[in-house]
């Protein structure tokens, strides 16, 4: 999930570094970006009810990092929706 958010918005901040890269992650990721964004829901709102549910459970050191990456996921997404629908709405 991690890696499939940074990669999204590597695509969408980065491109002034790196336009090509950025450019190939764009193309690839618009070809499978309904299902893919489906799965993710599917998956982050998994990620967010574990950690509602163990967040006791979890070692004390691992919390924090366990919430800012289930915060990272579900920001990354938000944005991901937004950002998708938004330049579907306006190109069409």
């Amino acid at each position: 999930m991690i890696v499939i958010n940074t990669l999204f918005l590597w695509s969408e901040f980065m491109d002034g570094l790196s336009p090509i890269s950025a450019a190939l992650i764009a193309e690839r990721i618009e070809s499978v970006r309904t299902p893919l964004m489906i799965i993710e829901l599917l998956a982050i709102a998994t990620l967010f009810v574990d950690l509602v549910v163990r967040y006791d459970r979890i070692k004390e050191r691992l919390q924090t990092l366990h919430v800012l990456a289930v915060g990272f996921c579900v920001t990354s997404f938000t944005f991901q929706i937004f950002v998708y629908y938004m330049d579907s709405a306006f190109l069409k």
